[in-house]
């Protein structure tokens, strides 16, 4: 069985010369099988391994009995130790976390600080083939794409606590739970049992204990055709992940925060369509979990849907539609502008000014001065209107906007100089035809928009 972990870590590339490695052991059988291997085999791999225990405070005294007993067990293999102690549901608590979900946070932060400290390159954790398997089926119910039936890869790539990167490796993914128990076992090897696995008050558990049993009455051989199944998976999502990254490079575009995806993009493949709109979730929200299909599927049917629909996701993330596209914002973080970072410089021609070769600019206009009553710089409010022709005919600032293409999230934004409810110069746009200098006009006054 050793000989079977070693070929699966030369042919997934987990470990080269040279490796320092951080690995996580609990106690249980699959952390001391992973603690046993790789102690024995670091000398003829040439690589360094530590260890590191987290208390996570939830089962008091027993969990203080696996804290010693993984002193004892890195003392027995000559492997330098740390144990710390994290209350977990205090923090799950504060941030709203279930248990599992802080756990796993505070695991992947401890490791990553005493890897920075001992000068580690990798972190190693005990995940199983049972757990593989397991986990593609949670992802399954939960409403996964490709990318979640993939189940869990053998090595992937975080950051530190000092922002660099590190690889997370699982040496033993090749394994299953029996192989494991048996190779401890046959070695008279101990380990310790969680009183926690036998709860089904966590998701995981119910699969492994109620959903796997049931399973594996209809075929023997499910967990390994499951794992089986995610490896094809994984390797075509990866196939898939090409083409997403090239369509992505392509078609998103990134302003002020926000995603934009161009219309151009509406005639791809619908594969890599939904791959596209999944990493500008991901990108977006900065993870892909309780993300699922129905979200996804959602944002993709935003196409067939009138200008300004919008799509609620998880953690504050937004999809509209806008007219050339399809835009994904987190909504906490929207930026506005705010009329007081801005400026208008309003100044005065000379009497020679040449009235009738006036200059298109953008943000520099010329008006009738003495069309103006009472001029305000400020954002849009009811009742605004803009004159659009030499008639006098009126346009309601919406209807503007919208004439324009000017997306709906943005239209609180624009600036605007009015004249009670007549807006001047719509800034960024036109002015208004009631204020355009003609060569009757007596006065010229010149508006500069400054950012």
């Amino acid at each position: 069985m050793k000989s079977k972990v070693l070929d699966f870590i030369r042919k997934k590339r987990l470990l080269k010369k040279g490796d320092s490695v951080v690995l996580g052991v609990s106690g249980g059988a699959d952390s001391i099988c992973m603690l046993k291997i790789l102690s024995d085999a670091q000398k003829r791999r040439d690589i360094s391994i530590y260890v590191l225990h987290i208390n996570h405070q939830i089962r008091g005294a027993e969990a203080d009995e696996d804290a010693k007993f993984v002193k004892k067990a890195c003392t027995k293999f000559k492997v330098p130790h740390r144990v710390v102690s994290v209350d977990v549901p205090s923090i799950a608590k504060e941030q709203g976390l279930s248990l599992e979900e802080a756990g796993r946070m505070v695991r992947y932060e401890e490791f990553s600080k005493y890897a920075y400290e001992v000068g580690a390159n990798k972190i190693a954790v005990a995940h199983n083939s049972n757990d593989n398997a397991e986990t593609v089926l949670m992802n399954l119910a939960r409403g996964t794409g490709i990318k979640g039936l993939g189940g869990i890869a053998p090595k992937r790539k975080m950051e530190d606590s000092k922002g660099n990167t590190i690889e997370v490796i699982r040496p033993i993914l090749c394994l299953t739970r029996k192989e494991i128990e048996e190779y401890l076992n046959e070695n008279d090897i101990k380990y310790r049992e969680d009183s926690t696995n036998e709860s089904t008050d966590y998701t995981r558990n119910k699969i492994r204990l109620e959903v796997m049993p049931l399973l594996e009455n209809i075929n023997d051989n499910a967990m390994q055709n499951i794992t089986n199944a995610s490896e094809e998976l994984a390797d075509t999502s990866k196939y898939i992940d090409k083409d997403v990254e090239d369509a992505y490079e392509e078609y998103v575009s990134e302003e002020d925060g926000k995603l934009f995806l161009s219309d151009k993009a509406f005639s791809l493949d619908p594969v890599v369509f939904s791959g596209v709109i999944r990493k500008m979730i991901e990108n977006t929200a900065g993870k892909l979990k309780d993300i699922t299909r129905i979200h996804v599927g959602d944002v993709v049917n935003l196409k067939e849907k009138q200008v300004g629909k919008k799509i609620d996701l998880p953690y504050a993330v937004v999809a509209e539609r806008e007219y050339e596209g399809i835009s994904i914002f987190c909504e906490e973080n929207e930026s506005s502008a705010k009329s007081e970072d801005k400026e208008i410089v309003i100044s005065f021609e000379d009497d020679d000014f040449d009235k009738e070769n006036i200059e298109e600019l953008e943000y520099t206009k010329w008006l009738d001065y003495d069309k103006i009553d009472d001029v305000v710089v400020r954002t849009r409010k009811k009742g605004d209107y803009i004159i659009v022709d030499d008639k006098g005919g009126r346009k309601k600032l919406k209807d503007y906007f919208i004439d324009e293409k000017i997306p709906r999230r943005e239209r609180d934004d624009v600036l605007l100089v009015a004249d009670g409810s007549h807006i001047l110069w719509v800034v960024g746009h036109r002015i208004s035809e009631a204020v355009k200098v003609t060569p009757e006009t007596k006065k010229v006054v010149k508006l500069e928009y400054n950012s």
